[in-house]
């Protein structure tokens, strides 16, 4: 089953596939002409709420290598792991098993969060800036995921 794509999916895709300046982080073609064609894919999948906005659970991948690498999970967690570092997927694959609910307020702050963070992305691409650019979320967001995770342990 989908999972119906909202706002906060939205702004978050963008976030992703503006890091890398719209280049597939496994092929490295870009797609400033076709923007469609690239897409924000998840390492653990978008239900999971503690790390469907974690910037370490996303990459920037084109249809072909989207597809690609869902259909070898083997591949895909090589490809996570050169790309940020072994102890940092492991980590994101921990907090995935991690229930979190966030309320409204926190949503809100979120996807407010994230537009200022895309903004911010899209000026620096304006002054000339055409490598990676990291985005980060709320301390609070880190800290709510940090501290189920001490529960669950």
């Amino acid at each position: 089953m989908a999972l119906k794509r909202d706002k906060f999916d939205a702004v978050f895709s963008a976030l992703v596939r503006e890091r890398t300046n719209w280049q597939c982080d496994y092929c490295g073609r870009t797609f400033h002409h076709e923007k469609q064609k690239l897409h924000c894919s998840h390492f653990k999948s978008r239900r999971h709420k503690s790390t469907r906005y974690h910037p370490y659970n996303a990459f920037a991948h084109c249809v072909g290598c989207h597809r690609k690498l869902e259909e070898d999970p083997y591949e895909f967690t090589t490809h996570a792991q050169l790309t940020y570092g072994e102890m940092t997927i492991d980590r994101v694959a921990h907090l995935a098993a991690i229930p979190v609910r966030l309320k409204p307020w926190q949503m809100d702050e979120l996807y407010q969060h994230m537009k200022a963070e895309l903004k911010r992305m899209e000026a620096l691409r304006g002054q000339g800036v055409m490598g990676r650019i990291e985005f980060t979320l709320p301390d609070w967001y880190q800290d709510e995921i940090t501290m189920r995770m001490g529960e669950a342990a």
